[in-house]
Formats: structure tokens, sequence, C-alpha cells
């Protein structure tokens, strides 16, 4: 977590707090910096920490918006040798494998959270799934997220996956997002892809207008893309473990074309539930959103204007 810093000048500050409005949107996840009056449409939104400062995150705060600070149980990005790092090679992101249990690591866990409370309303805990390789890991894993809880307080906890671990900690987190619910980003090798294909549970409606191809297999070229099948059925696995343990739920999609978004959302809206659609980056404060179609008379317009039949100079 990141020393906060002011950015950029802060909106006027709303003399009370108003009421939260039941068409502001559930969930953003957005990795830049300022927009904060875009910030303000929804209800929570999961930001890094050293991107905002103390007053910016207090303006959100201010208008209802709960504020979530990313922070990373398994993975370390730092790039320095450390003693908690384990043998793996690094991932897609550049990040490396963390012992969980080692003491050093809740150390500087316990840090960044202590710092975050008197800020942030709670936080985003991120790769607890690179804790299911090693049942040594699982228990290390649990007992961090456990100590998170005792150091975060009464605070919101959101984590990003984990399902498997969630059973084994029940009153502990709060709610639960399914990053790539339906469409995904990967890297060439498709390291990224966040799917395990081949869960037992069928998926719901199919969408054939709609959804793009969804037979190639889970890895292939960088770029975004749709599920396969058995990956959507995956996730709908995961979306029904996490309402039994009746915990909130949300998703995040990765798109770039109105195609992929639009499947998107119509996949979540047939299972109820709220997702987020952006780049892999996270830079877009309010999601990816297709660029507006031009009218048969603005394009005319704009062949007019641009020279080639103009009569300026005849």
């Amino acid at each position: 977590m990141g020393r906060l810093t002011r950015t950029s000048p802060l909106p006027p500050v709303p003399s009370s707090v108003p009421e939260r409005s039941r068409h502001r949107h559930a969930l953003a996840l957005y990795y830049g910096q300022d927009a904060l009056p875009l910030l303000a449409r929804y209800q929570r939104v999961v930001v890094q920490p050293g991107h905002f400062s103390a007053a910016q995150v207090t303006w959100l705060r201010q208008r209802g918006v709960q504020v979530l600070a990313y922070l990373s149980l398994g993975e370390d990005g730092s790039g320095q040798p450390q003693d908690w790092l384990t043998d793996e090679p690094p991932t897609v992101w550049k990040t490396r494998l963390v012992n969980a249990s080692h003491p050093a690591w809740r150390a500087h866990i316990q840090a960044q959270v202590m710092r975050g409370n008197a800020v942030f309303s709670g936080f985003f805990l991120d790769t607890l799934d690179a804790a299911t390789r090693d049942p040594r890991q699982v228990r290390g894993m649990l007992k961090l997220v456990r100590l998170v809880r005792q150091w975060a307080g009464p605070r919101y906890l959101l984590t990003n996956r984990g399902v498997g671990l969630l059973h084994r900690l029940r009153g502990t987190v709060n709610g639960v997002l399914i990053e790539s619910f339906s469409t995904t980003w990967q890297a060439s090798s498709g390291q990224f892809s966040a799917s395990q294909p081949g869960a037992d549970q069928p998926g719901a409606n199919q969408f054939s207008a709609d959804q793009p191809r969804t037979d190639q297999p889970s890895t292939g070229p960088e770029g975004y893309r749709a599920y396969t099948k058995p990956e959507l059925e995956y996730t709908s696995h995961l979306l029904e473990q996490v309402r039994r343990l009746g915990l909130e739920v949300y998703a995040l999609d990765y798109a770039d074309t109105p195609q992929l978004r639009r499947f998107a959302l119509r996949r979540a809206a047939s299972f109820g539930v709220s997702t987020f659609i952006s780049n892999r980056e996270l830079s877009l404060p309010t999601g990816y959103t297709p660029p507006p179609k031009r009218s048969g008379a603005a394009r005319q317009n704009t062949t007019a204007q641009g020279g080639g039949h103009s009569s300026l100079g005849r």
C-alpha cells in the first residue's frame, strides 16, 4: 500500500451525506487516479490506495461511497527480494507468490491494514487463490484472512474469488467478487484466464444470438475473449457456492468490443448479479463503454466538412 498523496484539487464537498440512490451502480474497480465525480456514481469502489489521497477518499465517503483499498494477500509485486517469496516463477503480472504463513509477510500485511483503517471503508483481498496448490499454504492463507478481519475490525472485506476457502471463513468476509465471470483477458500463455473448466455444475442460459464464439481453447492468442462452455459452467458453479454461504456477490468482466460487453451484461443479468466490465488495466472509472455510433446525418456532415466535397475555394 503506497503512501496517500494528494493528486488533484477536490470537487466541492457536500454539507451533508446524501442517502444512497437506489439507482446507484453497485461496484466499480478503478486502478487509475482522480475521476472522483464518476466514482461517486457507485455504492462501492475498489482503488489502489497509493493513487488517492486521504482527502479524496474522504470526499467519496462523504458522498455515501464505500471505498475499498486493494490488498494482495498471496502475491508480492514489489519486485524486491524478500524472505517471504516462494520459488514459483513470476506470474503474468510480474508478481511473485508468497508464503502466507511467513511472519514477516503477516507483519507487512498488518502494517498496510492499519494504515488503511484510518482512511478506507474496507479492503479488497486479492490473490487468495494463489494458496490453493499446497495444504500448508491454504492453512496459512486462512489464518492470514482471519488476521486481516481482526486488524480491520468491522470494515467491509471483499475477496476476489477464493471460493474454495470461504466455507472455512464463515463470518470473516462480507462479499465475493467473481473475476472473469463471463469474459476474460489472457496472455498468450493463457495464464490470466481465471477459470477452471470441467466443473460438474451446468451453466444457465446460453445466448446463441449475442454470444461470441466460446468453443476456442482456454489457451491461445493474447487478448479479450468470452469463456468457453466449461468455463461458463465453472463460474456459474462459483456463484452458486457463494450464494449458499449467504455472502454478497459481484462479478467482474473484461471486454474491448460491444459484442463482448453485451454478452457479459446479459449473462450477468440472467443470474441476477451485478458485473463491472472494464479493460485489463482497470483504468476506466465507469468501465468499458462502446464508442457512440454516428448517425447517417453526422457522417454526411463530416464528409461535407472534410475537404473532399467542400465548396470553399471554388
